[in-house]
């Protein structure tokens, strides 16, 4: 292995300086600055979050119901309780009814 020297020399005090200078933040007036628009608070938008809302429900609906076509053994939890495959099946049909899902169609 072999031993570095760390010493300071002038030639590190001088690039350090010269660094120093190139890289320091210049001061200008505020009026000099471009102007910056505001983000959108698109966020707080009412229109917005029921979109999003609807978004998590279709989700919703299309995990049950896939999990249900597939055989596959209860695990959704809404509100802290799984959710019955009879429940389930009754939330599916319901989905379907209210145009969440598109119209039972048997895969091949």
């Amino acid at each position: 292995m072999t031993a570095i020297d760390y010493r300071m020399t002038r030639r590190s005090i001088l690039i350090g300086a010269a660094a120093s200078l190139i890289c320091a933040p210049a001061i200008v007036r505020a009026a000099s600055l471009m102007p910056v628009r505001g983000l959108p608070l698109q966020f707080l938008n009412p229109e917005f979050l029921n979109r999003l809302g609807q978004f998590y429900r279709r989700c919703f609906y299309h995990s049950l119901d896939s999990d249900l076509r597939a055989g596959r053994a209860m695990s959704t939890v809404s509100n802290g309780t799984i959710i019955s495959v009879a429940e389930a099946h009754r939330m599916v049909a319901r989905a379907r009814a209210q145009g969440w899902l598109p119209p039972y169609s048997p895969t091949i």
